[in-house]
């Protein structure tokens, strides 16, 4: 399944939320939700919404090398 991605205000690199989901599913989120996030790049909390973040199909998982 896709992961959901913001960028790290910090590092200014795309990071996993920690959730996955269909791109229907991210785009029925309340725009106004703010979602905490202990970013695994620099360690830092981030509030990230809706309009933040993005479907990870690249790296979805359903193709291995």
């Amino acid at each position: 399944m896709p992961k959901i991605m913001i960028r790290c205000p910090t590092l200014s690199k795309g990071i996993p939320t920690g959730l996955a989901t269909e791109t229907i599913v991210l785009n029925s989120l309340d725009d106004d939700l703010e979602i905490p996030l202990r970013c695994p790049a620099c360690l830092k909390i981030h509030k990230w919404t809706r309009k933040d973040a993005w479907v990870d199909k690249e790296n979805s998982g359903s193709h291995h090398a």
